[in-house]
C-alpha cells in the first residue's frame, strides 16, 4: 500500500493520507477503468470479505467474489470483481505465528495508474494485503 497503510490505520488515519490519495486519483481519473472510478463512486468495498479467489495465470485472469455492504452499511451486497490482462497477484498474509483471521475484512482499498496498466492494492484488517496489475476491470454486484 502506498497510501492507507497497515502504519497509518494502527496510528488512527490521519485524514492528511486521504486528502493526498484523492488529489492523486482525480489527476488520473482519465487514465483509470471505467470500472474502477463506478466501483468507488456507486459502491464501498469497506468492511467486505473474500469469500472465494480464482487465478488463471495462463489466461491472466483473476476473480474475487466478495460479501459486502451498499454504501449506507444496511444492505449486505456480493461482489464480483474480474481482472482481466493481469501481469501480477500477490498475496502478503501476516507474519505472526498465529494470527485470528488471516485476512479479516477488507479496510482500505486504492487503485494507481502503473506501466503496465492499473494497479489495485488492498489492505484488510489483518494486515494482509492484496496487490493486482491488471488491464481491464468488470464487476457486477447483486443483493445478498
Amino acid at each position: 500500500m502506498r497510501y492507507f497503510t497497515s502504519e497509518w490505520w494502527r496510528s488512527g488515519g490521519e485524514r492528511d493520507v486521504a486528502v493526498a490519495y484523492r488529489s492523486y486519483l482525480s489527476s488520473v481519473t482519465n487514465q483509470l477503468p471505467e470500472a474502477a472510478l463506478a466501483l468507488d463512486r456507486e459502491h464501498t468495498l469497506h468492511d467486505a470479505e473474500v469469500k472465494r479467489i480464482q487465478s488463471d495465470f495462463s489466461k491472466g485472469t483473476v476473480s474475487l467474489q466478495l460479501l459486502g455492504w451498499n454504501q449506507a452499511f444496511n444492505e449486505k451486497i456480493r461482489y464480483s470483481l474480474h481482472f482481466s490482462g493481469v501481469t501480477a497477484f500477490e498475496q502478503a498474509f501476516p507474519q505472526e505465528e498465529y494470527v485470528e483471521s488471516e485476512l479479516g475484512d477488507l479496510g482500505y482499498w486504492e487503485w494507481e495508474v502503473v506501466p503496465t496498466g492499473t494497479e489495485l492494492r488492498m489492505l484488510f484488517a489483518s494486515s494482509a494485503e492484496f496487490r493486482i496489475v491488471f488491464r481491464a476491470l468488470a464487476f457486477s454486484h447483486v443483493p445478498a
